[in-house]
């Protein structure tokens, strides 16, 4: 079973499309690790102290080519800094829907499901996501070891002067559909 305590340190930026950026990764000698269709389901505890906390807690099924893995992730409180930067609990589930009735028993309703396509890749020391989401468009994160690699991997996309979205997805898309 693979456990993962590590501290996020992300940028997200909106795209138009992400043909350039995958031609441009390509360019740059960046390896395509694998593409993949996510669905993350997040719970929200009966006080809301996780969103009080700036916290969020989700599963995550991934489907590949060759079958279905699932992840179960606790993101704690961002901290300032340039980039969006949080510490973040993960670990391997066997099985996603046991664990969605264990967090239910434990008071946790589901607060929303989000689906999208992600392409990752990977250039020097930095993890980046193409992701295609409904309703919320084109996207890129860029996730590093420390702010400097993030810097250098945006400079040589050529992003380096585009606005940062330090929401999440499911922020986004609570937002969005408050707004229809």
């Amino acid at each position: 079973m693979q456990k993962k305590m590590s501290r996020e340190i992300e940028a997200k930026i909106k795209v138009p499309f992400l043909g350039p950026l995958a031609a441009k990764l390509k360019e740059l000698n960046a390896e395509l690790l694998h593409e993949v269709r996510q669905v993350d389901t997040y719970f929200m505890d009966m006080h809301k102290l996780l969103h009080k906390n700036d916290c969020g807690l989700r599963i995550r099924r991934e489907f590949i080519e060759d079958g279905q893995t699932a992840t179960v992730t606790f993101k704690g409180a961002r901290t300032k800094g340039k980039y969006k930067s949080r510490p973040e609990y993960e670990t391997t589930v066997i099985d996603a829907e046991t664990m969605e009735k264990i967090f239910e028993s434990l008071g946790y309703t589901k607060r929303i499901i989000l689906e999208k396509k992600r392409a990752i890749w990977k250039i020097d020391d930095c993890s980046v996501c193409l992701d295609e989401l409904p309703f919320l468009g084109c996207f890129i994160e860029v996730e590093g070891p420390d702010e400097e690699a993030i810097t250098t991997v945006l400079t040589k996309l050529n992003l380096q002067d585009e606005p940062h979205i330090s929401q999440g997805y499911a922020s986004m898309m609570r937002h969005k559909l408050k707004q229809e």
